[in-house]
């Protein structure tokens, strides 16, 4: 695992009128005392504005990535928190003005800011203060618990809004319901009276995965957690995942771990 690699860490205190580049991929958690505020992307297009005359500051964690460029006023009250960080897996796309986590072969697009909640903003502030702290104590140990805490921070990006019962989420639940795999994905879309090329492809826009694979990959952890965590036999497991026959769970296991059914089982299971 690749952890983020701190470059510098504090929070911002004093009141202040300037402008500033961003040379490295930055978290800032903002609190209070922002009087104005412009971002604007590395190719010079305004990405965000805060005024307070106009507009009430709420916290809100945020992302730029080296090019950004901000022009700001705080007063005596900020509380501005900002963490530099060396991390290639968020990478930020000009063309489209996207931040993307790249985790394995898919290219995942994070919000650039998100809003907090009250108890988000103490929660998150509780983190920096102690990541801040354990980074300056030089300590290797800590210099990594500081890595570890600044992923934790990261995981906010990540987390979205329960999606709403359209037909994408809607097919997402068909699919995942049907644990035994009784209907094919064309059935499911004929049910829905969808057509079942559009819903796959809105289906990857939204899970950066597609129908098949995603009924692939719940079929896998089931069968898994079935071998590892429960005591039936493996005819028992390929039939509660809806497999044909022992053969056919054998296949399946094959292809996607390279290795038995059994191999596996005397792996995950006490010996006797």
């Amino acid at each position: 695992m690749v952890l983020p690699k701190i470059i510098n860490a504090g929070v911002y205190t004093h009141a202040e009128k300037h402008s500033q580049k961003v040379r490295h991929l930055w978290v800032a958690l903002g609190i209070s005392g922002c009087v104005r505020s412009d971002i604007y992307f590395p190719d010079g297009t305004l990405c965000s504005s805060f005024d307070c005359r106009t507009m009430e500051q709420t916290p809100v964690l945020s992302l730029s990535a080296p090019g950004f460029r901000t022009v700001f006023e705080y007063n005596s009250q900020r509380e501005n928190w900002v963490i530099m960080l060396a991390f290639p897996s968020i990478t930020f796309c000009n063309e489209d003005h996207t931040f993307y986590w790249n985790y394995k072969e898919h290219r995942l697009p994070i919000p650039r800011a998100v809003k907090l909640k009250k108890q988000e903003a103490v929660e998150l502030r509780h983190i920096c203060n102690l990541l801040c702290q354990l980074y300056q104590s030089s300590l290797p140990q800590n210099v990594l618990e500081a890595e570890l805490l600044s992923l934790q921070i990261l995981q906010y990006f990540l987390r979205t809004p329960v999606p709403v019962d359209d037909r994408v989420e809607l097919f997402r639940k068909r699919l995942a319901e049907d644990v035994l795999w009784e209907k094919s994905i064309s059935v499911h879309c004929a049910e829905m009276g969808v057509n079942r090329d559009q819903l796959r492809k809105d289906f990857f826009r939204r899970y950066k995965i597609s129908p098949g694979e995603y009924r692939i990959e719940m079929r896998l952890r089931k069968v898994l957690h079935l071998i590892a965590y429960s005591d039936l036999t493996l005819k028992e497991i390929a039939f509660e995942t809806g497999m044909k026959n022992l053969s056919h769970l054998s296949s399946f296991i094959r292809t996607r771990c390279g290795k038995t059914p059994s191999q596996l089982a005397g792996e995950y299971r006490k010996s006797h």
